[in-house]
């Protein structure tokens, strides 16, 4: 039911991987990673979506694990990617979700495409990187982000050799990353089920070095998204701990307040990797009404 390598050649002759779990006569769900992440990022146990009837698709970004880098890439971009993949998967109609710094990429879907788009969840999600949403987030966090926006040759640099220490110390290398999250992410992280996951995602991110990775950070997640929060016309729904010290919880209420169709699930004791507590929660969720089929 699982195939977690696959490919098509899109219109610009580009390679777009991705990974489908679920029945492929299941409802489709197209799912976008987070950052330094891959089409590898999903739940350990996949039995809720057999259970549920869905069809979970998961998309590797361009420059990341099976997807050829993109230097012309945007967030629109990439939701004209996904189209393509839907068409040739001959789905008409989907839901979306993103984790993280996937956020964007899903909303972007919602917004090019209501039409096809159902519904949309956004995980511990992204928001627009702006004067009022930097003040929100934690030292370390900022720092990075700015690193980003303003010293993307250096984000580059410190990306690189991160992709090196990834394939020789793996578990070092993600040290600082993780060391950042809530006590109760540390928890979930104790799981080496979870932490295998997390191990193989940034592993394939890199299957191509830190190029897609650095460009997404420095060229799209950090700059204008290039399309309005208020445009989007899908029902999107915010899953968000409230002790996410990555992103916090006061982006998911921003966005929020911008989107006509929208409101959250706030989880009061809970940080960043909700995904791995709540996932048939989430993805279930995302099924059409029965008056919309």
């Amino acid at each position: 039911m699982n195939n977690i390598n696959q490919h098509f050649v899109l219109n610009d002759g580009r390679q777009l991987g991705y990974a489908t779990y679920g029945s492929k006569n299941d409802f489709p769900i197209i799912y976008c990673h987070g950052s330094q992440s891959s089409r590898i990022e999903m739940h350990y146990d996949m039995s809720f979506a057999i259970e549920n009837g869905l069809r979970i698709i998961t998309v590797d970004r361009p420059g990341h694990g099976l997807s050829d880098f993109n230097p012309k890439g945007s967030i629109l971009g990439f939701a004209d990617d996904i189209k393509q993949l839907t068409e040739h998967l001959k789905i008409d109609k989907f839901s979306v979700a993103g984790m993280s710094a996937g956020s964007p990429f899903a909303l972007a879907i919602a917004h090019q495409f209501p039409e096809q788009v159902q519904k949309t969840a956004i995980i511990s999600g992204f928001a627009p990187f702006n004067s009022e949403s930097k003040k929100l987030l934690t030292m370390e966090v900022k720092l990075m982000l700015n690193l980003a926006k303003y010293f993307p040759w250096l984000l580059k640099m410190m990306l690189s050799i991160q992709d090196k220490q990834l394939k020789k110390k793996p578990k070092k290398a993600l040290q600082g990353f993780l060391k950042i999250m809530s006590s109760p992410d540390q928890e979930i992280l104790k799981n080496d089920l979870v932490m295998n996951i997390i191990i193989r995602m940034f592993n394939e991110a890199f299957r191509q070095g830190s190029k897609g990775v650095a460009y997404e950070i420095s060229n799209l997640l950090v700059k204008d998204w290039k399309f309005k929060l208020s445009d989007i016309q899908v029902p999107v729904k915010f899953w968000q701990g409230k002790k996410d010290n990555n992103v916090p919880f006061e982006w998911a209420e921003l966005m929020t307040k911008e989107i006509k169709n929208a409101d959250i699930k706030l989880f009061q004791e809970e940080g960043h990797l909700i995904i791995f507590q709540h996932a048939k929660e989430i993805f279930t969720e995302l099924k059409p009404n029965i008056t919309k089929q």
